[in-house]
């Protein structure tokens, strides 16, 4: 810009310069024209008083001598003409050859007008004169002319010299004002730089950077609106990031799926927690349609149904792939805060309840589990009743039968009572047990061991340990984990073969307790452990009721563990047996 500027400047200076160089010559040429025009004129008028005089006296004139006299004093050429057109005398030349003078316009218009003036070439010098003449009279008659001439080229040396001195100042005044117009320029156009780079460093997003403002005039004006401008951007920009940063902190925190499209469904907006929900890969960006970021066509139909129907109530949905999910989706229209303002887009509200739904089935399994669970004792109980009132009590062998039976089906009844209570009181986190100090050989083999040794011999099975040495104590409700143990010494008999063996083991772990309890029993197919665990299961029902099971003990032994900060692990093969696996933090989870 500055050499735009300079550019500009300078042809307008030369312009100037030169225009003015250009009247100033003629002026100065026209001035020195007219003065020595005066000047001659001035001579011209002198000799002619001088010789009009002498001739007024009668004098007799030597009119060669008297022109060379006045033209050494006046060093000009001076001619003197006859009446007749002879010339009479000449300072510079013969005037034997001179010819007829009579014609010369300047001659002719003495005489005619009282001064005659001529600017011709002169026969006899061939040089561009200069001619003033004027009328000589002898009383009230003219006799003749005199004439003063100058030669023009004294003229043009003058001109030359003042040609130079022109253009030497058109030099000096152009090289002053180049320099003090550029440092002027450069004032001017340095704040004119300064808001450049300053809207170059905003662009770049640096919004700190000032125009220093130093004068009052149109240009400082524009630099503190420049200003101005800066800081109110800064702030604007700052609080859309911070607006931004908070909502996408917001949605990136948030457990459930937010997707916003617009009414082209385009994407507007999505969460981390909708991309994982549905596969979306991080490399989309916003504006794509949502039918491209979504590969499963079924999950796309599901959710443009959802779009276009506008539902008030949410709509649920499942999803079998990658995994099984349950989605509920609430979907509102995307209105900005301008009153009155039209529909932009659609808002999805993505929730997965899929944990709340088996929730739901587990309790409604439960509920169901339990009340088969009851029905059968108690309608074996009511059966035997009913019998015994036909008449069969009146038999003393079928009443004792019977009765045993209604007995032992209500200690079953009892048990499963005493195993959902435990288990109500195990999940209910608010109860909380003492921590006691366990010597866990000490509690096995006095403690736990004497209740289970009879039930082994029975089916003549051994039960045998194996304890690690130094084993430290482990910091756990003492009545847990004698019951998470007697369950799994329980099944591992009941489940046995025979003659078949039960290893009972405890060894540390780093800051762990690790607890087996491995049978070489019937051993539990595949498909059946992931479910070992879940309340009234059993692998084989009959099999498990006859045992007088409830279907409640691994359930108990499982969250005993987990309520003790531990974990459990089953493995096994039919034919094989089975070993459970547990470990249990040695400080109880603090």
């Amino acid at each position: 810009m500055l050499r735009k500027l300079m550019g500009a400047f300078t042809v307008l200076i030369l312009i100037g310069v030169l225009l003015t160089g250009l009247f100033s010559m003629e002026i100065a040429k026209t001035y020195y024209f007219k003065s020595v025009e005066e000047k001659l004129i001035s001579i011209g008028k002198l000799l002619q008083q001088d010789i009009n005089d002498k001739l007024s006296v009668g004098s007799d004139l030597d009119f060669r001598e008297l022109a060379v006299k006045y033209g050494s004093k006046t060093a000009e050429r001076i001619t003197m003409v006859d009446i007749d057109g002879s010339v009479m005398g000449d300072s510079e030349a013969d005037p034997d050859e001179m010819g007829d003078h009579s014609q010369r316009p300047e001659i002719r218009q003495a005489y005619k007008e009282g001064l005659g003036i001529s600017i011709r070439t002169s026969s006899t010098l061939k040089k561009e004169m200069l001619y003033i003449a004027l009328p000589l009279h002898d009383g009230n008659r003219t006799t003749g002319a005199v004439r003063v001439g100058l030669p023009l080229n004294d003229i043009d040396v003058i001109q030359n010299r003042i040609w130079r001195y022109i253009f030497f100042a058109i030099f000096t005044g152009i090289t002053v004002a180049l320099v003090l117009g550029y440092r002027y320029l450069s004032m001017i156009t340095k704040s004119i730089r300064e808001m450049t780079d300053m809207a170059r460093t905003i662009a770049g997003g640096t919004f700190h950077k000032r125009v220093e403002v130093k004068n009052d005039d149109e240009i400082g004006k524009l630099a503190r609106s420049f200003n101005y401008m800066a800081e109110k951007l800064s702030s604007t920009i700052k609080e859309l990031i911070d607006g931004k940063s908070k909502t996408e902190a917001m949605l990136t925190s948030s457990k459930n799926g937010v997707i916003a499209v617009d009414n082209s469904e385009c994407i507007m907006l999505i969460n981390p927690v909708a991309e994982e929900y549905f596969g979306i890969g991080r490399n989309h960006s916003e504006g794509i349609p949502l039918s491209e970021i979504i590969e499963d066509h079924e999950v796309y139909q599901l959710l443009k149904g959802v779009i276009s129907s506008s539902h008030e109530e949410p709509v649920e949905f499942e999803l079998s792939r990658p995994q099984y999910r349950v989605f509920r989706v609430f979907s509102s229209p995307i209105r900005p805060k301008v009153r009155h303002s039209r529909i932009i887009g659609t808002l999805l509200i993505v929730q997965d309840v899929t944990k709340i739904r088996k929730l739901e089935k587990m309790r409604s399994d439960f509920v169901a589990n339990v009340t088969h669970e009851l029905r059968t004792p108690l309608t074996s109980i009511r059966g035997f009743i009913e019998t015994l009132k036909e008449g069969a009590i009146e038999d003393k062998n079928t009443r004792v039968r019977f009765l045993d039976i209604i007995s032992l089906e209500a200690e079953r009844l009892e048990r499963l009572i005493d195993d959902i209570l435990t288990l109500s009181e195990i999940e209910n986190k608010a109860s909380q047990l003492p921590v006691n100090d366990i010597d866990v050989v000490r509690v096995i083999e006095e403690e736990i061991l004497s209740i289970m040794n009879k039930q082994a011999r029975e089916k003549d099975i051994i039960i045998e340990t194996d304890f690690g040495k130094g084993l430290p104590i482990l910091k756990m409700n003492k009545d847990r984990f004698k019951e998470m143990l007697i369950n799994l010494i329980d099944n591992a008999v009941k489940y046995n073969r025979e003659g078949g063996r039960v290893l009972l083991s405890a060894c540390r772990s780093e800051s762990n307790m690790v607890l087996k309890v491995k049978d070489n029993g019937i051993g539990i197919p595949l498909e059946y452990q992931e479910r070992l665990f879940e309340r009234f299961y059993r692998v084989d029902r009959g099999r498990s009721r006859k045992g007088g099971g409830t279907g409640l003990g691994l359930a108990i032994v499982k969250h005993i563990v987990l309520s003790a900060n531990g974990s459990i692990d089953v493995s096994s093969r039919p034919g094989e047996g089975t070993e459970f696996k547990i470990e249990l933090p040695l400080d109880g989870g603090e």
